[in-house]
């Protein structure tokens, strides 16, 4: 299965692109398959296929038949008639997820619970990931990432994100360009670089960006 391609810290050359900024979820990668012939057969972390018995991510099966796969499927038919294959990319988290952490006793809470997946990018098979334009315009209307901002990006924006002025205590994932020109880059906030110094000590580099 795809992987998700990795995000790249902010950097120079991002400066003055067009860009949707949407909210930077703090969970963990899953990916769901659909073939025309047989429906919703396949999911995957970044690193393994899962299924319904998977202990840590187990749940997320019938999350997404419950809340994504009807409502996708329709967007498939209506949008993309012809498309054989299509991969879902989805964030899984509940309300105290913590870089990628979800069990309640690493993470010192009563519970993480409800879990749920949120929409962030879809691959259609042979074309590649949809532009964040195409995907705004078919996808948002599902329980997909918020977009936060559009505009050039600018100084001024990431020091905004940086001091929390936008919602989410992560940050933000921009994304611009078209087809096989799409780039993509994460700003993060001060708060969460804070956090993960305190939770990882000094092994917190590995979270940050």
């Amino acid at each position: 299965m795809k992987k998700y391609p990795s995000i790249p810290k902010i950097s120079e050359e991002f400066i003055g692109k067009d860009c949707i900024a949407f909210q930077k979820l703090d969970g963990s990668c899953l990916s769901f398959e659909w073939n025309k012939k047989r429906g919703w057969y396949k999911s995957s972390t970044r690193n393994h296929l899962f299924d319904h018995t998977d202990p840590n991510f187990g749940c997320a099966v019938d999350i997404f038949n419950n809340t994504h796969s009807e409502a996708l499927v329709k967007v498939i038919q209506c949008k993309y008639p012809k498309v054989t294959e299509v991969l879902a990319f989805l964030e899984f988290v509940g309300p105290h997820s913590f870089a990628g952490l979800h069990d309640p006793g690493i993470l010192k809470v009563e519970n993480n619970d409800p879990k749920e997946l949120i929409l962030f990018d879809i691959n259609i098979h042979k074309k590649g990931i949809v532009s964040p334009i195409e995907f705004v315009k078919n996808f948002s209307h599902l329980n997909s990432a918020k977009v936060l901002y559009e505009g050039k990006l600018t100084e001024e924006f990431i020091q905004n994100v940086r001091e929390g002025k936008y919602p989410g205590e992560e940050g933000v994932v921009c994304k611009g360009g078209t087809a096989h020109n799409i780039w993509r880059c994460k700003i993060k906030t001060w708060a969460y670089l804070k956090k993960i110094q305190k939770f990882f000590g000094t092994s917190y580099s590995k979270y940050w960006e």
